[in-house]
């Protein structure tokens, strides 16, 4: 996996709260890893549970999970798997498992473009707001492993026969539908919500929207001379002959 050496996370000015909590990035090194009941689409970590009803494939497949069990035993164990309460109270007990998982997963999103003309609008204000720059260090974004976001149009299937663990948490939270494919996403898996301190020098950059107010560009630059690790500071700005942004260093 081609882990990019720098992720991007857009961010408002627009409100006194996202100012307050953008602020915070770069004066107390504090992110926010959030529940994914809080993301901006209510389709993700969704899922379908696939439940085989077919007498021949289930047995074949309870083969499979138990080797010493007769022929007989298996037709008895498939029949009663194969009953309609059976089958709905093993999918109320996956997704209870799910849920538990959930509630204690904390994610925090990224992007590997800071030039995407839809991210800047969605989630920088229109342009008006930021886009903050972290430096990967050795594979790792602040000591945590880097899951790249997969997008496709089916949910991720989990079959009753699968095993809820780590990976499958992983596969489960890392997949999205492939209409927001562009945002090129990456993600980080934590095991607890809310917010978390990083480290101050993997904070590298900040980019200032193309159309940043006078008043908010003055708000940024008091965050950065409270850092004491040096910043680079860029400019968006719109391209003369197409549609997009060209990002430039500022002196």
């Amino acid at each position: 996996m081609d882990i990019p050496i720098y992720l991007y996370k857009y961010r408002s000015l627009r409100t006194p709260k996202d100012k307050l909590y953008t602020g915070r990035i770069f004066t107390h090194n504090e992110i926010y890893f959030a529940k994914y009941t809080e993301f901006n689409d209510p389709f993700d970590c969704n899922l379908h549970i696939s439940v085989e009803r077919n007498f021949v494939a289930h047995k074949a497949k309870l083969r499979e999970l138990n080797p010493n069990l007769s022929d007989a035993e298996l037709d008895v164990k498939t029949r009663k798997d194969l009953q309609p309460q059976k089958i709905r109270n093993r999918e109320k007990s996956l997704r209870s498992d799910i849920n538990r998982i959930n509630k204690n997963v904390g994610i925090f999103s990224l992007s590997a473009k800071s030039d995407d003309l839809l991210m800047w609008s969605h989630y920088a204000d229109y342009h008006r707001g930021i886009c903050v720059e972290f430096k990967v260090t050795n594979s790792k974004l602040f000591g945590c492993d880097l899951s790249k976001v997969h997008y496709q149009k089916q949910y991720p299937n989990l079959s009753v026969y699968d095993h809820i663990d780590l990976e499958w948490t992983k596969r489960y939270v890392t997949t999205k539908s492939d209409a927001w494919c562009y945002e090129k996403e990456w993600r980080i898996l934590y095991r607890e919500t809310g917010y978390q301190v990083f480290p101050a020098e993997e904070l590298s950059g900040v980019i200032l929207g193309a159309r940043i107010s006078e008043k908010n560009k003055k708000l940024v630059l008091e965050w950065l001379t409270k850092r004491k690790c040096k910043v680079q500071l860029y400019q968006a700005r719109e391209c003369d002959d197409r549609f997009g942004v060209n990002i430039l260093p500022e002196c």
